[in-house]
């Protein structure tokens, strides 16, 4: 299994976090990870992520949103058959006297998870720079 998990703290309060986060049309205004979003965030909803990966090669990365509790927490799940690659991503949202915490969590699980996760690299950076964006997007104040 392999994690990467980031958080950050964000001067906008949680339901203008949820709002950027759940709108699948926009992603491509502030997110530098994830190029695209194919499909609407609703409950068993098949999407189609255009993710940019480390080495700049874009894959179409097929998910399923497994969970959608509004205004707190979206998972996305994909993989391949027979549980031999697991992808997840979990965003959560916490209210903080400082606005919003956001918190994303990534694990890639299953038997192929390692040869998969040498073929796609250190993901780390774009999880962090997923964060960065949603944060510059929220505060903007124009």
């Amino acid at each position: 299994m392999i994690e990467y998990s980031t958080q950050v703290l964000i001067d906008s309060p949680p339901a203008r976090v949820w709002e950027i986060l759940t709108d699948a049309s926009r992603y491509a205004d502030w997110n530098p990870e994830v190029l695209g979003i194919e499909g609407s965030f609703s409950p068993g909803a098949r999407i189609t992520a255009r993710v940019r990966l480390g080495d700049g090669a874009t894959r179409r990365v097929p998910m399923r949103v497994t969970e959608l509790a509004a205004p707190t927490r979206m998972v996305w799940t994909g993989g391949l058959p027979f549980g031999l690659f697991v992808g997840r991503r979990t965003y959560t949202i916490v209210p903080s006297p400082g606005g919003t915490e956001f918190h994303m969590h990534l694990v890639m699980s299953g038997p192929l998870s390692g040869l998969i996760g040498k073929s796609v690299g250190d993901r780390q950076p774009e999880i962090d720079s997923f964060a960065a964006g949603l944060k510059r997007h929220a505060e903007r104040r124009d």
